[in-house]
């Protein structure tokens, strides 16, 4: 028998320490399952509401509907610029492949696109970069797309393009061509220094805004507020439901102080005028401009520059090798604005300004004579007259119809005589020197009355910079370094006939195109006002004069413009002018106004300038009768063959 060693007994645990260890057990399970409880509600029932927006974001797409354009309008209710519907391709970034992971598929994608819509594949590329931007909204890349050639082709192989949609939109349409292509302007996609303009802030990229003209001017009137639809689409993109739907509302209607009729009648002149100048041996004649307007208000009329362009080339986009040839040198800078940017000498339409100045500084009075030999000379310099032979005694106003040079030399050695600059604050007072301030973006800041000041400022030796007499005599028939626009020519003339001034002398206005904002019903939402830039602050005496002087021009068989006018019905003052502008041919320049009865208030000016065109009497004053005839409702007459006198 084996004994085994007697074992001590364990001691009986306490029944209550086994029982705290369970509670304890409880108690953890107890909090955990609280945690995991707590969780889940938090996640369920206060984040439940943000985790679906997420979710939902992703099968939400937000498609913009465009607004159309205002309509702008002739003073007469005829439509200048409209819309029409066209087609426009897009694309849908989120659904197109990734060029990371699929550079293969998306490089080719975008080369057959880019194939398809005629576009360098750098070009896609950069509106793919664009787009990327917002990756659920369709962003277009091409506009006014032919529906037979790319439209049909995209619907065909629809699964070679994923993300590539094709949607309506709306264009700019101009019915009358190319009428009045330089006020118009045109729309276009924003650019990235527009974008960081304060008036186009809030707008997004590839937002259509005003890029010239009224177009750029107004802009804010005639650009609506675009719509939108939120969209949810399943995984394919194909659209589920419509979430939200904000129609677009259009644009307001511009209507301008422009009359189509006379516009059309400006720009038919003007190449007539060039046709004339090249007949009489001016080959180089290729340019022009016109600028009427209402003397009494400072509206525009007509403005008219040549060559010009159907503006139409811009609806959708312009293609690179159409915009080489408008800006090409042989086509002679179509999209230049002769008429408001355009700097030339006036030659001899500023002798009726020069005459108002000098008789308001107490110069001369109207019946001083000064005796015209043909020529004239002072320090050792001549200067001659355009008729060789000279005119003999002439006063003021005999002058101004004669267009006497060597009288306004005088006048310009007398004014060079005085202490201060009479003459050069005198002209400025018409305008002359600064922009006119008309509604148009872009005008030039190029146009000068030279003066001491400016003289001293930009001559490079001791020589060029001393003020001579030859620069006041100059001056005096618009030659020397004297620069000016059509426009300014016209808000001068406009000031010297009309006598809105406080006193009863002329107002300088601000020149306008807008008449009036207009909705959808024609009510007018804004009227706008004629603006005074100032008065000329000269006696009616003084203004008649020149006034009397310049009816002669047209009027008396001794006017330079006697035979462009002879038999118009209504009495014209006006002024030739022939400008020196080395190294090219003379330009011909011709101002006007009527009526010039002396007893019926003025109702138009008119300012033509054809460029290298030779004399203003037998080429620019006959363009001013065509727009006058138009303006007064007569047939085109006139000699065919105006004989020169300037």
């Amino acid at each position: 028998m084996i004994l085994e060693p007697v074992r001590k007994k364990k001691p009986v645990e306490d029944d209550s320490f086994i029982g705290i260890r369970v509670g304890i057990l409880l108690i953890f399970a107890f909090v955990l399952f609280g945690v995991l409880a707590f969780r889940l509600w938090y996640l369920q029932i206060l984040s439940g509401d943000e985790f679906a927006g997420s979710a939902t974001v992703n099968r939400v797409r937000t498609v913009t509907v465009e607004a159309p354009r205002g309509v702008i309008y002739d003073r007469n209710g005829e439509k200048l610029v409209e819309n029409r519907g066209g087609l426009s391709v897009g694309i849908l970034p989120m659904y197109m492949y990734d060029p990371k992971k699929e550079a293969a598929q998306f490089y080719g994608e975008v080369s057959r696109l880019a194939q398809l819509l005629e576009m360098p594949l750098g070009d896609v590329l950069k509106k793919y970069e664009e787009a990327k931007r917002d990756p659920y909204m369709t962003y277009l890349i091409a506009e006014d797309v032919s529906e037979e050639k790319v439209v049909a082709y995209l619907k065909e192989h629809s699964y070679e393009f994923p993300g590539v949609e094709v949607e309506t939109t709306y264009l700019r349409e101009y019915p009358l061509k190319a009428v009045a292509a330089h006020v118009l302007g045109y729309v276009g996609e924003i650019s990235q220094a527009d974008l960081e303009r304060e008036e186009f802030a809030g707008l997004s990229p590839g937002v259509h805004v005003g890029k010239d003209g009224v177009e750029r001017q107004y802009d804010s009137y005639l650009r609506g507020t675009d719509g939108w639809k939120k969209v949810e689409v399943n995984a394919a993109g194909q659209p589920v439901k419509f979430i939200e739907d904000v129609p677009p509302e259009a644009g307001f209607n511009l209507v301008l102080t422009l009359d189509a009729k006379l516009q059309k009648a400006a720009e038919e002149a003007i190449v007539e005028g060039i046709q004339r100048a090249q007949q009489d041996g001016f080959v180089n004649a290729a340019g022009g401009a016109v600028v009427a307007m209402d003397p009494r208000t400072g509206e525009i009329l007509a403005l008219a520059s040549y060559p010009n362009y159907d503006p139409s080339v811009w609806a959708g986009g312009i293609k690179a090798d159409k915009y080489a040839e408008l800006t090409a040198k042989e086509a002679n800078y179509p999209l230049f604005n002769r008429a408001v940017n355009g700097l030339y000498p006036a030659g001899s339409t500023f002798k009726p300004f020069v005459a108002a100045v000098a008789m308001d500084a107490g110069i001369v009075s109207w019946d001083k004579i000064f005796n015209c030999s043909g020529k004239f000379s002072v320090a050792g310099q001549t200067w001659r007259d355009w008729k060789k032979e000279g005119h003999g005694d002439l006063n003021l106003v005999a002058a101004i119809a004669q267009s006497c040079d060597v009288y306004f030399y005088n006048l310009g050695y007398l004014l060079y005589q005085q202490t201060s600059p009479v003459l050069q604050e005198g002209l400025r007072r018409f305008g002359f020197g600064r922009k006119t301030g008309i509604d148009l973006p872009g005008e030039t800041t190029g146009s000068r009355v030279p003066d001491k000041t400016w003289k001293r400022e930009t001559g490079r030796t001791a020589e060029e910079q001393a003020w001579k007499p030859g620069d006041d005599i100059n001056l005096a028939i618009g030659q020397g370094d004297l620069l000016v626009t059509p426009l300014q020519l016209a808000v001068a003339l406009s000031a010297l006939v009309n006598d809105k001034g406080e006193n009863g002398d002329g107002v300088v206005w601000v020149p306008r195109l807008a008449l009036q904002i207009t909705d959808s019903t024609g009510a007018v939402v804004h009227q706008f006002e004629s603006d005074k830039a100032g008065e000329l602050g000269m006696s009616a005496d003084i203004l008649n004069k020149v006034r009397q002087g310049m009816r002669l021009v047209t009027s008396d068989p001794s006017g330079t413009a006697y035979n462009a006018f002879r038999g118009f019905p209504v009495a014209v003052g006006g002024k030739t002018g022939t400008a020196e502008k080395a190294p090219d041919d003379d330009y011909a320049l011709f101002i006007g106004y009527a009526p010039a009865d002396g007893r019926t208030e003025p109702e138009i000016v008119v300012v033509a300038v054809i460029e290298q065109g030779g004399h203003g009497s037998s080429v620019a004053a006959p363009v001013v009768r065509r727009v006058m005839e138009a303006y007064f409702g007569y047939e085109p007459g006139g000699s065919q063959v105006i004989p020169v006198t300037e």
